[in-house]
């Protein structure tokens, strides 16, 4: 089967075997294989920041000094706003990455994430305590399960 507008050519039918009446087809399809789309984001490394340099710059920031009488939210706010950017982007600064457009899996839907979120839970479980009850509970229905991981 194949879409109207894409018909094979060169088929071939190979009978193998006179007592069979099944044969072997191959043909030409024309298809055309494109690049993968990719998709480039801004994003920051959030797990490299260093949380002693991070407080030691909040603390000598404007936020940690005392405020003015007559400072207004929306100026405080801006404050704030700035202050953390600029940590931010001094720290943690935005770089690009590159990944495959769209779902590698179509099929892998949010009820697979769940069960195989189930199964990995009740294998650390497993590792955890080595017990055979727990090696027996790897394979109880997700809604079944009753504990906290």
């Amino acid at each position: 089967m194949t879409f109207a507008d894409h018909p094979p050519s060169e088929v071939i039918v190979d009978t193998a075997s006179i007592y069979s009446d099944h044969a072997l087809i191959t043909c030409r399809l024309p298809i055309t294989v494109g690049q993968a789309a990719i998709a480039e984001q801004l994003v920051r490394g959030w797990r490299r920041i260093d949380r002693d340099v991070l407080r030691y710059a909040l603390e000598d920031s404007p936020l940690c000094r005392p405020i003015a009488a007559d400072a207004s939210v929306d100026d405080l706010s801006t404050e704030y706003e700035n202050v953390l950017r600029d940590a931010t982007d001094h720290l943690v600064p935005l770089h690009v990455i590159r990944r495959p457009a769209g779902r590698l899996a179509p099929w892998f839907d949010a009820s697979c994430r769940k069960a195989r979120r189930h199964y990995r839970c009740l294998e650390r479980l497993y590792r955890r305590t080595c017990r055979r009850a727990d090696d027996r509970r790897r394979w109880v229905d997700a809604a079944r399960c009753r504990f906290r991981c």
